[in-house]
């Protein structure tokens, strides 16, 4: 038994008549009607009978259609899935990055470069655990974390243990984040001790110990923040800031157009350490050209040729 027995059995229901089946599948009568005898010895039934109404089924040819109809579907769903394949180029990209406005702004850039008529494309903006666990998991290509000197011998022994490995983008001197009317506002530089009377808004878990998976820059010290407010999206953090005294720490890049016009960054007078924007992805497996596509724009829109 066969595909393309199959094929004829349905053909010549579809049709009534063996003659009108044959001119439908390009092939003679006398081929047809062979075809189909030789499938009816390999089964042991009959499967069509003559009346007078053309050819008909019998009961065993009823039960037979009904068994192989949803074979002949799938086998058609199959062949559409690689026609499809072969006459459009599909992009096919998935990333994982912590709240950084700059990924999405890359994410955009490579929007804007491709008009494909097929895509499936996701970006998610989610904690640096989840990112991890993403692309460990190959639900995402690549992953965007940031690391510092502080962090750093911590997050190898976490990326190792997910068989995982980084490559550097950047560096930048962190940053304070506040909005234009903020009493620090016109400062030059901000210390971190000027800092400890306001709220400070963080992206990190409140039942999260560990500093190392922080969104914000890790700094060093017994400094304490008494007024901490978690929250868990951008659009959150930037209400905050635009209407309160609140504050958070990080990158300085806000691309236009992603922020509120109100907020400002300024640099931490501190000597702290750098923060450093990596792309991670499973070890020995190479990423797509999509993938290198994105980490390509997101490097050049950091240095500026963007």
């Amino acid at each position: 038994m066969t595909f393309l027995q199959l094929n004829y059995v349905s053909e010549i229901y579809n049709c009534g008549s063996i003659n009108k089946a044959a001119q439908n599948l390009f092939v003679s009568q006398s081929s047809l009607s062979s075809s189909i005898r030789e499938l009816e010895e390999e089964l042991g039934i009959k499967i069509f009978i003559r009346s007078n109404r053309g050819i008909v089924l019998t009961e065993d040819g009823q039960e037979f259609l009904t068994q192989i109809r949803p074979i002949i579907e799938q086998q058609k769903k199959v062949e559409r899935f690689y026609s499809d394949r072969g006459s459009n180029e599909c992009a096919k990209l998935s990333i994982s990055a912590q709240r950084y406005p700059f990924c999405a702004r890359a994410f955009v850039k490579f929007l804007e470069r491709h008009d494909y008529e097929k895509f499936e494309l996701s970006f998610k903006e989610i904690d640096m655990d989840k990112v991890i666990e993403n692309v460990s998991q190959r639900k995402s290509d690549i992953g965007i974390i940031f690391l510092s000197d502080m962090t750093e011998k911590f997050m190898n022994r976490i990326l190792s243990a997910n068989y995982l490995e980084y490559k550097e983008i950047t560096r930048f001197r962190p940053m304070v984040f506040l909005n234009t009317n903020h009493p620090l506002a016109d400062n030059d530089e901000i210390s971190l001790s000027d800092l400890t009377e306001y709220p400070y808004v963080v992206f990190s878990k409140k039942d999260n110990t560990s500093a190392n998976f922080s969104e914000e820059a890790v700094f060093s010290g017994s400094l304490d923040f008494n007024k901490i407010i978690y929250i868990n999206d951008r659009a959150t953090a930037y209400n905050i800031l635009s209407h309160t005294n609140a504050f958070t720490t990080g990158s300085g890049l806000l691309p236009k157009g992603y922020s509120p016009d109100n907020i400002k960054t300024i640099p931490i007078k501190d000597n702290i350490d750098y923060m450093r924007l990596v792309w991670i992805k499973l070890k020995d497996l190479n990423v797509n050209p999509f993938a290198e596509e994105f980490i390509t724009i997101l490097t050049d829109m950091l240095n500026g040729s963007e």
